[in-house]
């Protein structure tokens, strides 16, 4: 089918939307009950969205992609590969986990649970339909839609000032980014006079620019680099991150990990479709390159720097978040390098994606678990094996994770982003990002140390798991081991 032809919505079409749709009613549905049946909906809300979630991942894994080299539906506007499969139950099941561990916080911090459920859904549909964005304006829209419904769960939690001046930054940096992304766009759409990327990456195979600018290259080339700033600052790449920090710290804890995890992979999955238009385009400046080496270092440099003075957990997971974008990156120079790549780049950010959001939405799971007190200064933390042995087996065995200790999926995830450095001949790269792996331990066994070998706090109770929240903790527990012993399973 033709990216441009019009036809009818056909159950092919429909098949590949199926999760989508049954979210999209389930969110519906959560409005619903909590807008006509005030009393009932209060405690039927987590389970119709888990049961929401639970169906679209169901139909996901039973009606979804099946295993061709890509599908496309909507005339072009969406394409479904594995990266795209993989990317979609990896959405559902982060936003799963964490409305797993939301009830008894929202309780706490009385946060309104209608809205934030129906927010948490709609950002779940916008991330998976972000995630199989084939087209300039489809991707728009839905990473727009997306971001205003994180700048509201942002700033959901009423007469927190710290919430507030989150949510304010967010959509303020937020505005920016999309204004990048959106002449970048532009300026792409000039050059070539497609919007549609199948069309796009014949245009640029070919050499032929069409358009109103196309016989400009430098608009192509500067649409691609506003875009990369675009993105930059949704995957808080260096030097694009410093809102991050304050937004995750603001954010309630569920929230943030839904920012730090879910929005991020699939950002990561839409700006990778994106990489592919360049790396079609036989005169791709060298400068580009360059831009994105820089990144790469400095995202590696600035995560790892921030995150060594973090006293607070939160802003500690968010400058850990920074540096590992930049080994997300990391595959996308070895393509740069060596075209024939692209299939083992694919492959190893498509695994990482997993494994980064297992092991960071366990870590933002145990914090949300502890509730205030896991929202405060790591020295809080001290003595929570006494106190919590479950719950800091979990953040003890998600921060190995995330340092790459073996046996844990974070491990296996870098060595696959590594080896593909090592593959396209960029050595100092590979060591460079190996070395700062190594050196990031020490920020993250600080935690550890403080909750195995120092005493608790003589206030300091202990903490009850409740049954959603135990059952959160051990699904990630299970998958940090299991996905890395069975890599298989993933790819």
């Amino acid at each position: 089918m033709e990216p441009n032809s019009i036809t009818l919505i056909n159950s092919h079409d429909l098949a590949l939307v199926a999760p989508a749709i049954v979210l999209g009613v389930s969110a519906l549905i959560v409005l619903l009950v909590d807008l006509f049946s005030m009393k009932l909906g209060r405690s039927v809300l987590p389970l119709l969205t888990l049961g929401g979630l639970g169906l679209a991942l169901i139909v996901h894994v039973t009606t979804g992609y099946r295993g061709a080299e890509f599908e496309i539906a909507f005339d072009g506007c969406l394409r479904f590969d594995r990266m795209t499969y993989i990317a979609q139950i990896v959405i559902l099941s982060l936003t799963l986990f964490l409305t797993l561990v939301s009830p008894l916080y929202l309780i706490r911090r009385r946060i309104p649970r209608g809205e934030y459920y129906v927010l948490i859904m709609f950002a779940a549909l916008a991330m998976m339909v972000l995630s199989a964005s084939n087209e300039l304006l489809t991707l728009f829209i839905n990473l727009e839609l997306l971001s205003f419904c994180l700048y509201i769960l942002t700033g959901i939690e009423q007469g927190n000032l710290r919430s507030t001046e989150a949510a304010f930054k967010y959509f303020t940096i937020g505005s920016y980014a999309a204004a990048f992304l959106l002449f970048g766009m532009t300026m792409v759409y000039g050059a070539t006079g497609a919007t549609h990327f199948d069309e796009i990456r014949v245009i640029l195979a070919s050499g032929s620019l069409g358009g109103a600018l196309g016989g400009n290259s430098l608009f192509l080339a500067g649409g691609f680099a506003l875009m990369l700033v675009g993105f930059g600052f949704k995957l808080t790449l260096a030097p694009f991150h410093m809102y991050a920090p304050d937004v995750y710290a603001g954010a309630p804890t569920p929230v943030a990990g839904l920012i730090a995890t879910g929005s991020k992979v699939a950002a990561v999955t839409a700006f990778f479709a994106i990489f592919e238009l360049m790396i079609a385009w036989g005169d791709l400046p060298a400068g580009v390159y360059y831009a994105l080496y820089g990144v790469v270092v400095l995202s590696i440099i600035f995560g790892n720097l921030g995150a060594l003075v973090q006293p607070n957990i939160k802003r500690l997971l968010a400058y850990s978040g920074v540096s590992h974008s930049g080994y997300f990156m990391i595959p996308l120079l070895a393509v740069m390098t060596s075209p024939e790549l692209m299939d083992k780049a694919e492959l190893a950010v498509t695994y990482y994606l997993l494994a980064y959001g297992v092991m960071t939405v366990l870590a933002f799971g145990v914090a949300t678990t502890l509730g205030p007190e896991g929202e405060r200064d790591i020295d809080r933390y001290a003595g929570l094996a006494r106190r919590s042995p479950v719950l800091a087996a979990a953040m003890a065995l998600a921060l190995l994770s995330m340092t790459g200790v073996p046996i844990t999926v974070g491990f296996v995830g870098k060595f696959r982003l590594f080896a593909v450095a090592v593959d396209a001949g960029l050595y100092p790269l590979a060591i460079f990002a190996l070395l700062a792996s190594v050196a990031s331990a020490y920020y993250y066994l600080r935690v550890v140390v403080k909750m195995y070998m120092e005493e608790p706090p003589a206030e300091a109770e202990p903490i009850p798991l409740e049954g959603s929240n135990a059952l959160a903790l051990l699904a990630g527990v299970v998958c940090i081991f299991l996905f890395a012993v069975l890599p298989a399973l993933v790819v």
